[in-house]
């Protein structure tokens, strides 16, 4: 008999449990922190129509989306991002969603990318957008709510890195660049904390742009300080280009706002770098970065009031984002900070195959009470090689009951971590396994 030699395909991964326990804690404090905020779920298929999803991402993007012919002839592709999807059941069911609309869904998407630390090739995506809303509030409302979310996972050293493209804009219109060039800045510009600013300069100047317009980009974008001093400086630098003015003024709204709200100013800050590359962000931009993650951003997020308009033939705005869940798992897991440890409490054994049906009522009452349980699936094992089961599956008790405790209406209740075993009755086992 030939064997087929059991592998993923480069890119794809299988969960075991202990990974499962943790990616399914991460993405239960998301969807709290989502519900939270009045954000309400959604879904969407894996396959959309071609003409869906491509030209919505910008040229780099567009690459990465796995497109095929289906055996009906259809240009289909899978779906790269959740958010082009939503912008498409919005306009499929405008007239049943009443506006604003406020929806989260976590799902996979896929990509054709180079693999690396934290970047696969199917992997989930946490997106929260708020439809309907031109009002800055709801961009301050989901940083407000992103911060919130990385401290419940753990986090203490986080922030909310903000931009505008209006402003960007009008940045390269006050640099001298012309349209076609616009996409050569902003993809520069964005790599400035992987290659630094020389690295930025050299990119630009291969790309064949005038010194002249390099210099003034980088005059711009090396400003520092709080985003009032930012907000304040750049306005009068520019103050003869509308779009830059129309962004600033955004942003001189949204940092109000989060103000108002309470956020801690360490946790956000102006950041002229801030470019996101897909071509649809029409406002605000901004990214969620973990520091010393060693994985780059956790999250990229900006307002888009026009992709909806594609598909409905009027404009709705929107904003939102993603969190890149497999960023922040790698996180997680290389610092400990959630455990994937079993959610069983309790082994419930089987003394010999004559206590098999008392055995199965014992987990019964445990499992009435909202404990964990685990009944050892087999009559005939041998105890001694169920408490060695337990203990490899990191289950914390052992629940024992033979001839003589039936016989006293009692049990033993093993701690497999101490060794001890105490005798106990079912309501005493019940008391002890919900400390």
């Amino acid at each position: 008999m030939s064997k087929i030699k059991p592998q993923t395909l480069k890119g794809f991964r299988d969960f075991l449990p202990d990974d499962m326990r943790i990616r399914q804690k991460v993405i239960n404090i998301f969807k709290n922190g989502f519900e939270k905020y009045s954000y309400e779920p959604l879904e969407t298929p894996v396959l959309e129509y071609g003409e869906i999803l491509l030209g919505k991402y910008g040229e780099e993007a567009e690459k990465l989306i796995y497109k095929f012919e289906d055996r009906g002839g259809r240009k289909v592709a899978m779906k790269y991002d959740l958010t082009v999807p939503a912008c498409r059941v919005l306009a499929q069911y405008h007239e049943k969603i009443p506006l604003p609309f406020k929806r989260y869904q976590i799902q996979p998407v896929w990509r054709a990318d180079n693999t690396q630390k934290g970047r696969f090739r199917e992997f989930y995506q946490c997106d929260a957008d708020t439809f309907g809303s031109s009002s800055m509030i709801a961009d301050a409302e989901f940083i407000q709510m992103g911060l919130e979310i990385l401290e419940s996972l753990g986090f203490t050293g986080y922030e909310a890195k903000i931009n505008n493209r209006k402003f960007i804009d009008g940045l390269t219109q006050y640099a001298g660049a012309n349209t076609d060039q616009f996409y050569t800045i902003c993809t520069a510009v964005d790599k400035l904390e992987k290659i630094g600013i020389d690295g930025v300069i050299e990119e630009m100047s291969l790309k064949g742009l005038d010194k002249t317009i390099i210099n003034r980009i980088i005059e711009i974008i090396s400003l520092q300080g709080t985003p009032e001093k930012l907000i304040s400086d750049l306005s009068h630098i520019l103050a003869d280009y509308d779009a830059a003015m129309e962004g600033l003024r955004e942003l001189e709204s949204l940092f109000a706002y989060l103000k108002a709200a309470g956020v801690n100013t360490k946790n956000y800050r102006f950041d002229l770098s801030i470019i996101r590359g897909l071509a649809y962000y029409t406002g605000p931009v901004w990214e969620f970065v973990i520091h010393d993650g060693a994985v780059g951003s956790v999250a990229g997020c900006g307002r888009y009031d026009n992709l909806v308009g594609l598909y409905l033939g009027k404009n709705i705005p929107a904003t939102g984002g993603s969190f890149g869940i497999e960023r922040i798992i790698e996180i997680i897991k290389d610092r400990n900070l959630v455990s994937g440890q079993s959610t069983m409490q309790v082994l419930v054994s089987i003394f010999d195959p004559s206590l098999s049906l008392q055995a199965v009522l014992n987990a019964s009452s445990l499992r009435r009470e909202g404990i964990n349980s685990l009944l050892y699936p087999d009559e005939n094992t041998k105890l001694e090689k169920q408490l060695k089961y337990a203990d490899k599956k990191g289950i914390r008790y052992v629940l024992i009951q033979g001839p003589e405790e039936l016989k006293n209406n009692v049990f033993r209740l093993k701690d497999m971590k101490t060794g001890e075993q105490k005798a106990v009755t079912i309501s005493e086992a019940i008391t002890e396994l919900k400390i």
